[in-house]
């Protein structure tokens, strides 16, 4: 004869109210971290909930898209692929993970707990981040901003702009349709004037705070960039200091801020002109 066990209806419920709970929580704090998180030393986690719950990490020499599993206490940050040892059989997942010591609106501390995330960071301490909408530099003075696009192996907009403090610009810009370099939107290239709004400069500021290129260490004359990118160059004049930025591909600090630049002649009302410009470079 064989006996089937049954969980009585209470503890069917209480394991029910138990899985709920924790969905909840997950759920909450997955909430709760939504955005980016930056270090003092510039090392940042990005979490986006809406993409398949991808989010990244960024250390001082890499910077990776993982999955993430978020749990009461911890996260996971995975690495999930197959190789051709099973034939492409079965998943293996490499763990990143940390344990939350302090989280709320504006600051997250967690402690690499496992030996992927401890190799990332490069030790097991904890590291504290804060929330990028929240940084502020009441000191910052915007002086100038000089910006460069180059061309890439595609239709990437190449682009010369200079942004003085009260918010005229000038732009040099080549533009495509439809993604094809063999379309060139005439209507929206050649050399124009114009000026921001006070809303979209102060957006202009705010963007180089949160970017916190104020800190970064000037880009070396001679650096070789790879691959078929678009090169993008950054010059930043402020408190009567100089920054400079070059790169193939930016740090996702940066990307917010480069993501404006490349749109700017859609924030202001241009006048094209037949002047020619020069741009410091």
């Amino acid at each position: 004869m064989t006996y089937t066990y049954k969980l009585p209806v209470i503890m069917k419920k209480l394991i029910l109210l138990i899985i709920i709970l924790t969905f909840n929580l997950s759920f909450s704090q997955t909430k709760e971290l939504e955005g980016n998180w930056v270090s003092d030393e510039n090392e940042m986690i990005s979490f986006n909930s809406e993409y398949d719950n991808k989010s990244s990490l960024t250390s001082k020499i890499r910077s990776d898209d993982f999955y993430l599993e978020v749990l009461s206490d911890s996260l996971s940050f995975q690495s999930r692929y197959y190789t051709s040892a099973d034939d492409y059989k079965k998943m293996i997942t490499d763990r990143y993970d940390f344990k939350i010591q302090n989280l709320n609106d504006s600051i997250l501390t967690i402690k690499p707990i496992s030996k992927y995330s401890i190799n990332f960071f490069g030790n097991d301490n904890p590291i504290t981040f804060k929330n990028q909408n929240l940084i502020t530099d009441k000191s910052f003075e915007f002086e100038k901003l000089i910006f460069h696009t180059s061309t890439c192996f595609g239709s990437c907009p190449v682009i010369h702009l200079e942004i003085l403090k009260n918010g005229t610009f000038k732009l040099d810009g080549t533009y495509y349709k439809n993604r094809s370099y063999n379309s060139k939107d005439y209507e929206r290239s050649g050399n124009f004037t114009g000026k921001l709004t006070e809303k979209d400069l102060k957006n202009l500021n705010d963007l180089i705070v949160k970017s916190r290129i104020t800190t970064f260490e000037d880009t070396k004359d001679g650096n070789m960039f790879c691959c078929d990118g678009a090169i993008k160059t950054i010059i930043l004049y402020h408190n009567g200091n100089r920054n400079y930025f070059k790169a193939m591909f930016e740090t996702r600090l940066l990307r917010e801020l480069v993501s404006y630049l490349y749109e700017i002649d859609k924030k202001a009302e241009l006048v094209k002109t037949d002047e020619k410009f020069e741009f410091e470079k």
